[in-house]
């Protein structure tokens, strides 16, 4: 799969990274936040917390249980607020979640939020969102704005983290 970095151009401290491969689009978005594994962990599947903090994904309803269909907001920058019924597909405890779902058009969409241990005061807090199907050929607009969207949640989420969780 080819790699291509996008460049957002926003000064954000984490990184955006777009892969590209025929009907598949994988975007890799992380950044680094002070905190331990555990407070990143309780905070992230705190879904109540997410409207506090987090303007790209403000509502999340239904409970973080394997096989369940939640229903989230998304707004990312320039697009219209969108509402999405994925499934959740995975749960490892205090490491990281997915939830996705398809379309009848041919999409397929999987987003995966995942934090992994650097030392006991640092985490990395990583999302990946793979994208297939053909219609992943005419979302090049709708795919960077969701990495800017990314980035300010990664942003957000550090903050909140190191701002309000650090006690």
């Amino acid at each position: 799969m080819e790699a291509k970095e996008i460049d957002l151009g926003i000064g954000k401290s984490g990184k955006i990274i777009l892969k590209k491969d025929r009907l598949t689009r994988v975007l890799e978005s992380w950044v680094e936040v002070n905190t331990t594994v555990d407070k990143a962990w309780s905070a992230l599947v705190d879904f109540e917390s997410w409207k506090q903090w987090n303007s790209f994904i403000p509502e999340v309803k239904g409970e973080l249980k394997i096989g369940n269909k939640i229903v989230i907001k998304v707004q990312s920058p320039g697009l219209k607020e969108m509402v999405f019924k994925p499934t959740i597909f995975d749960i490892q405890e205090g490491k990281q979640f997915s939830w996705g779902g398809s379309s009848l058009i041919g999409y397929k969409g999987i987003h995966e939020f995942i934090i992994e241990y650097v030392d006991e005061n640092k985490i990395r807090f990583k999302q990946i969102e793979k994208f297939e199907g053909p219609v992943v050929l005419f979302m090049n607009s709708m795919i960077h704005k969701t990495a800017i969207g990314y980035a300010n949640m990664n942003e957000e989420f550090k903050k909140f983290l190191e701002e309000n969780l650090h006690s």
